[in-house]
């Protein structure tokens, strides 16, 4: 999102106009200045010199005006009709009373004008005085309509033309990759063909690439209950010790001396733990799960020679929260997979010892295409790939093992739900028993398929198929009936409590309910936060 000061009447003065034919008519719009594909027609009307009354797609403007009614007459049921299929949107959602001074705000707002790319992709640019602000509202063809695409904010003519020239050729790549996404395998027999003859067990198949591979990335959803009960198998197997010599988790890396002290502890000190899980996040790291992890890790590696003990790396790059004490310090100074990347190869490069390397990440930060990563970056700066990719290139793409385990997909916050492949998976895995299993996704028809497990990246038609992100898939459990992981409380202490407070003040996001547990930061208290964990659980 972009906000700087606007200025200037004219939103296109930027570029000069060699020919263009008023709105409604067909336009062939030149503009000496503007990239191959672009065109603009200019409006300059406002929103109230339209007829509202219906909702129409046949056209960029005509998208623009219907989510204009929907607003004006509190219709939220109707954004599903008129927007893209990625957004998931329920067509159940109650009217609302829309006020006579909201009315009258966005009937006022000025379409300066449309930029159009290809034909397929664009860009209906408004403007409202009182905001001084420029409302960037995309629109794509989907299904034969112009669908509506989200929206941007800038606040310089300038600025505008930057953001739209670098978003809408994107925005037309994506287009067949949402139809692709959209179009469902309906035939569940070549998926469980390819299964039924599989008998290795997860653990069982982790273990297999542990030994042929130089790394082994799980790529998982965080606090999953059968996720770590199968990763607290894998570590007791007998043959892991030989196999496996360093364990890299995701929590922050300034606490490598605390995650050492607890390993190499006579007694086992669960308190280092929970010290270390109150700085991955502003909010602390309740995975319980992962908490057990640990500590059935330390009791295994108790039990062994030194020539076998079993290293334990912190690779997540993490503010060191309890240490700030300005906002101007709230800043990220790394990207989080470029960080990740860097330690994990430095400690495996310069090793010498040969047994194989396992990461437990979440698979947002595993996947091998080629694209920026989810939610990673240092402060104002682009994103680098996942340190899955990047893992890849520095340690080369056929020594490092990159494997998906079967979730309901969703985004980053849990929402967007979603069957993998419409269902077809679970499907498959049913017919067969619903036996754990794990495969590799080359040659099958699981990795074929477009791949659609994490909801930021699924329509980007730089995803590409299973098989070009992941290497592995495991199954774990049905998910109708899966068991739900019971949440580590005990992080939130009083004193924790009075710390998030403190953070929350910092971060100067104090009243952000959603941030907060559903509430504003001052008013939370630990058993607030442990009675809406335990609900949610």
């Amino acid at each position: 999102m972009h906000t700087e000061n606007a200025n200037g009447p004219y939103l296109f003065s930027k570029y000069e106009e060699i020919f263009l034919y008023y709105l409604g008519v067909f336009t062939i719009p030149i503009y000496c200045q503007l990239p191959a594909g672009f065109a603009i027609v200019k409006i300059n009307k406002s929103i109230k010199d339209f007829k509202l009354d219906s909702i129409n797609l046949s056209s960029p403007l005509n998208n623009y005006l219907s989510r204009t009614w929907i607003r004006i007459n509190g219709k939220p049921k109707y954004w599903s009709a008129i927007s893209t299929f990625q957004f998931n949107l329920s067509q159940n959602r109650p009217d609302e009373d829309i006020s006579d001074h909201t009315k009258q705000y966005i009937l006022n707002e000025q379409i300066k004008g449309i930029i159009t790319y290809c034909d397929s992709a664009a860009s209906v640019i408004s403007y409202n005085e009182s905001d001084n602000l420029f409302f960037i509202n995309y629109c794509w063809i989907e299904d034969g309509k112009w669908v509506n695409g989200g929206q941007n904010l800038a606040s310089t003519e300038d600025e505008v033309l930057d953001i739209v020239i670098k978003n809408l050729p994107i925005q037309y790549a994506n287009i067949p990759r949402i139809a692709l996404i959209k179009q469902k395998p309906s035939n569940v027999k070549p998926f469980y063909d390819f299964i039924s003859t599989i008998r290795q067990s997860p653990e069982e198949f982790l273990l297999r690439q542990l030994e042929s591979h130089k790394l082994v990335i799980n790529g998982e959803y965080h606090r999953r209950k059968v996720s770590w009960d199968m990763l607290k198998r894998l570590i007791a197997m007998p043959d892991f010790a030989h196999k496996v010599g360093t364990v890299f988790l995701e929590l922050p890396s300034w606490c490598q001396s605390k995650m050492d002290e607890f390993m190499a502890s006579e007694t086992l000190k669960q308190e280092i733990i929970l010290e270390i899980f109150r700085e991955e996040q502003p909010l602390g790291w309740w995975d319980k799960g992962e908490f057990e992890f640990i500590c059935d890790l330390r009791r295994i590696n108790m039990n062994l020679p030194a020539t076998k003990k079993i290293k334990v790396i912190l690779a997540d790059y993490q503010l060191p929260y309890s240490k700030l004490t300005k906002s101007e310090e709230w800043k990220e100074q790394e990207d989080r997979n470029a960080h990740m990347a860097h330690i994990i190869s430095m400690t495996i490069l310069s090793s010498d010892d040969h047994r194989g390397n396992l990461f437990l990440v979440g698979c947002g930060h595993a996947y091998k295409s080629e694209q920026k990563g989810i939610g990673s970056s240092a402060h104002n700066k682009t994103a680098f790939e996942s340190a899955g990719a990047q893992l890849a290139k520095i340690l080369g793409d056929k020594n490092v093992f990159c494997v998906f385990q079967h979730v309901l997909s969703s985004d980053n916050n849990g929402n967007n739900k979603s069957l993998l492949r419409g269902g077809i998976f679970d499907k498959a895995f049913e017919l067969n028993g619903n036996r754990p299993i794990g495969f590799e996704l080359e040659n099958s028809p699981f990795g074929d398929e477009p791949f659609d497990g994490i909801h930021e990246i699924k329509y980007n038609i730089m995803t590409g198929s299973y098989a070009d992100n992941f290497d592995g898939y495991l199954f774990l459990h049905p998910l109708d009936n899966e068991p739900q992981a019971a949440p580590l409380t005990e992080v939130f202490t009083d004193e924790f409590v009075d710390e998030i407070k403190r953070r929350a003040k910092l971060m100067g996001n104090e009243n952000n309910r959603n941030f907060w547990f559903g509430r504003k930061a001052t008013e939370l208290t630990k058993q607030y936060i442990v009675e809406i964990l335990l609900k949610d659980n």
